[in-house]
């Protein structure tokens, strides 16, 4: 190569790899990257119905349910807030599990901090409702990606 330049593997434009995506990915409209859409939005659908069925009944009949009711929106909300992060960025591979830890590990984080914020409290539910769903998440994930073996392209802007 002449005048200065070098020549670096992985460095063109369409490869540049970043933590949670890369730019050919997050350019394209896919069937996976619909199916986590779908599954926030059905996430969030079954989380508010627990928050606003599910946990008045408990606690209004005084069932026992090991803190369930009282995680619920740990429990769904960091499935949605999983699956709406894969939508939004459509990581793909085992880039997608970097969403997911990095979320999760937000969520506890910020459930540690809690005491030190206004109006914040600790609660271990809460933090055993965050790891329970991603599991969750993982999961569907893996689940989706056994369903999903050709990964169709729908556009690529």
């Amino acid at each position: 190569m002449s005048g200065g330049q070098s020549q670096t593997a992985g460095t063109g434009a369409g490869s540049v790899g970043l933590f949670f995506t890369d730019r050919e990915t997050f350019r394209t409209i896919d069937l996976l990257r619909l199916l986590y859409a779908v599954a926030a939005v059905v996430a969030f659908l079954l989380t508010e119905a627990g928050r606003s069925v599910y946990r008045p009944y408990v606690y209004g009949n005084g069932i026992n349910d090991f803190g369930i009711a009282d995680s619920m929106g740990n429990l769904g909300g960091i499935v949605v807030q999983i699956f709406f992060s894969l939508a939004l960025l459509n990581s793909q591979k085992k880039k997608a599990f970097n969403v997911i830890g990095f979320l999760v590990a937000g969520y506890i984080l910020y459930e540690i901090v809690q005491p030190y914020l206004p109006k914040g409290v600790f609660d271990w539910k809460d933090i055993y409702g965050t790891i329970i769903g991603g599991f969750v998440a993982v999961m569907l994930l893996l689940l989706l990606r056994l369903i999903v073996k050709n990964n169709k392209v729908f556009i690529k802007f």
